[in-house]
């Protein structure tokens, strides 16, 4: 308990117990904290027990719409309540109810007021979804509060009634000037109109009805009723000429009778012939007076009948040419008539058109003329003075209980206040009191001209192999901590690095530690198969990337340094070191073995490779430093080693 509450106070605290025997009350962190707590204290509950009390009177009022000022508004109108808020709230009615206030009751305390006090003293709040407001006063004198209120109801209702016969008596007198304007338009538009009929000869408002066009519609009855007559006496004189050219017997109505008649006889007398001479022979007919003479009124008839023919023929198609042409004459003189009538009558449907367009004016007017009179009557007869559009629900009334402060609450939180702020105090004295801690600065060596020398060299390499002891003991730092290079990075930490720093960061990459690195023989490398074997339990096989293959050609198939000299470790961490100081990268202290293969196992992980499978890569890791790669895993299902891209890609793109 003890070490928590030093930790969260920047340093380790002695106990209230000094270590000189001195009581706990006369150290100087309790005299710190018992001067902070008392001051801030006194001056919290001060201030907290020096409010006055504050009382609350309150009204409730329902105000409607300016529509439908003789009815109850149904919906609530929020915009309407808010412009009533305003205006209850304005200086005019702060500045007249404080007027009356003074008037009615003399006291010396109203005589300072302000109309600005009178509107900090109240406030409107609108109750949701309705027509509700509800006013307050908020104090410390409990009767004057309601008195107050009511006072401010008043003033409002009055200033309301005012307002709505204003407004009535306004409304009353533009409604008029409008009607008498509109009177005067009226009938000057109906003075027009009737002017303009007699000017052009307009009868009636119907259209047809006038006498123009009357007679345009009867000659264009007559003219269709002539071609009618033409085309049937047209038909009739075809219908002749073709029975005529057929040989079919055409006379006159008159004479069918007398022709049948005739035909008749002669169709008797061929009967009677043929009879007699299935009898007898022509010779012996020739010796009978009385029938020798059939042959001759035989021919008689024939030649009447054809004579007859011939001139109810002649009867008939004359008639029928006569009664042709005839049509064709009427229709001729009907068409003519209307021709010469269409002139007149497209001049009467100019005019008529004008006299609609007249008559359309006038009837517009006539309309505004009777709303503007509806208007009137309403605005007489709905004495909007008797519906006033405020009432009252609630009158305010002396409240018995404040409504603040609560004085009890206030204090204990004054009180623990004061606590934290002793306490804070305390921790800002030991702040800048204590001695800081000396820190050593990190230096970065390697290379001729930077400010270092051998030997602290060797050290920061040694420093940097502790790193690697602590690793397998599980201390080193959790992943999370350490510098992950970028593949950027990496290329140009190759760039800088002779040929020693290459094959360490190629191996790196590769999944080797650095005691891996630095005990590599030259039985473990095979350069055909481009493979690396690292002895474990199991052994892994590593391949090699074609970069770092032919870092080995160039050594002959052996790494560049000496796996059983015991300095080669330090050596190798020197070249890295001299690589991350020539390579210009930031922070060049924190680019280490492990930095670099920290960066190889998270762009594995990264890929999804399961990390059960991980080892076969890096081998044997601590179970905490596996686990703790799981942040860098995405949130899929995890994939075998044979899935995953083993070479990395500042390997692959290296020249």
């Amino acid at each position: 308990m003890k070490n928590t509450f030093s930790s969260r106070f920047g340093g380790p605290f002695p106990s209230f117990s000094e270590a000189d025997g001195q009581p706990w009350y006369s150290s100087r962190r309790f005299i710190i904290f018992a001067v902070a707590f008392l001051v801030s204290a006194a001056i919290t509950l001060a201030y907290s027990y020096s409010r006055p009390v504050v009382y609350r009177s309150s009204a409730t009022l329902l105000t409607s719409a300016m529509t439908a000022i003789d009815r109850g508004s149904a919906d609530a109108d929020i915009q309407h309540v808010a412009i009533q808020r305003q205006i209850l709230l304005g200086h005019e009615l702060a500045a007249e109810t404080l007027a009356r206030l003074k008037a009615s009751v003399p006291d010396e305390f109203l005589l300072q007021l302000k109309a600005s006090d009178i509107q900090n003293l109240l406030n409107v709040e609108a109750v949701p979804d309705t027509n509700l407001v509800e006013m307050r006063a908020e104090g410390s004198d409990p009767r004057f509060l309601p008195l107050l209120i009511n006072t401010w109801i008043e003033v409002y209702l009055d200033a309301r009634n005012e307002e709505v016969r204003r407004l009535t008596g306004d409304t009353t007198r533009i409604v008029e000037d409008e009607l008498k304007g509109l009177s005067e338009k009226v009938n000057a538009a109906r003075a027009e109109l009737e002017t303009f009929r007699e000017n052009h000869d307009i009868s009636s408002t119907g259209r047809e009805e006038n006498e123009a066009l009357a007679l345009l519609k009867g000659l264009t009855e007559s003219l269709n009723k002539a071609n009618e007559d033409e085309v049937k006496a047209r038909s009739n004189l075809n219908a002749i000429k073709v029975a005529i050219s057929r040989g079919k017997a055409v006379v006159p109505d008159d004479e069918k009778g007398s022709m049948l008649e005739l035909e008749k006889r002669l169709h008797d007398l061929r009967e009677k012939l043929a009879d007699f001479d299935q009898k007898f022979t022509r010779e012996y007919l020739e010796l009978q007076p009385d029938l020798k003479s059939i042959p001759v009124q035989i021919r008689e008839l024939e030649i009447a009948v054809q004579d007859k023919r011939q001139h109810g023929q002649n009867v008939v198609l004359n008639d029928a040419e006569m009664a042709y042409a005839a049509a064709q004459q009427t229709a001729r003189e009907i068409r003519a008539q209307l021709n010469e009538h269409k002139h007149q009558a497209s001049a009467f449907t100019s005019k008529f058109a004008q006299h609609e367009a007249l008559k359309t004016d006038l009837e517009g007017l006539e309309k505004l003329y009777r709303e503007a009179q509806e208007r009137l009557v309403q605005v007489s007869t709905s004495r909007k003075e008797k519906y006033p559009q405020v009432s009252v629900i609630n009158q305010a009334y002396e409240p018995r209980n404040p409504i603040g402060p609560d004085y009890t609450r206030d204090a204990l939180i004054a009180i623990a206040g004061s606590l934290l702020f002793g306490l804070f105090s305390v921790w800002i004295f030991e702040f800048l009191t204590q001695r800081k801690e000396e820190h050593r600065p990190i230096a970065v060596y390697g290379v001729q001209g930077y400010r270092s020398a051998a030997g602290e060299l060797l050290e920061h390499s040694q420093a940097a192999l502790g790193m690697a002891e602590k690793k397998k003991t599980g201390f080193l730092a959790s992943p999370a901590l350490r510098r992950e290079l970028s593949s950027h990075q990496l290329r140009i930490l190759l760039h800088a690095s002779n040929v020693k720093g290459k094959q360490l960061i190629g191996l790196l990459l590769s999944g080797l530690t650095l005691d891996e690195a630095a005990s590599l023989t030259p039985e473990q490398i095979d350069l055909e198969a481009s493979l690396i074997t690292v002895p474990g339990k199991p052994p892994r096989i590593i391949p090699m990337s074609t970069f770092l293959l032919s870092l080995f050609m160039q050594s002959n198939g052996c790494p560049a340094w000496n796996s059983e000299d015991p300095q080669t470790r330090v050596d190798l961490s020197s070249a890295l070191v001299c690589a991350a100081v020539d390579s210009g990268l930031p922070d060049p202290e924190e680019i280490n073995p492990e930095a670099i293969r920290h960066s190889y196992i998270a762009y594995l992980v990264r890929q999804g490779l399961r990390l059960s499978d991980l080892e076969q890569v890096t081998g044997a890791l601590a179970p905490a430093i596996i686990s703790s790669y799981s942040a860098y895993s995405p949130p899929l299902q995890g994939r075998p080693i044979s899935e995953i891209e083993l070479l990395h890609p500042a390997l692959a793109n290296v020249a």
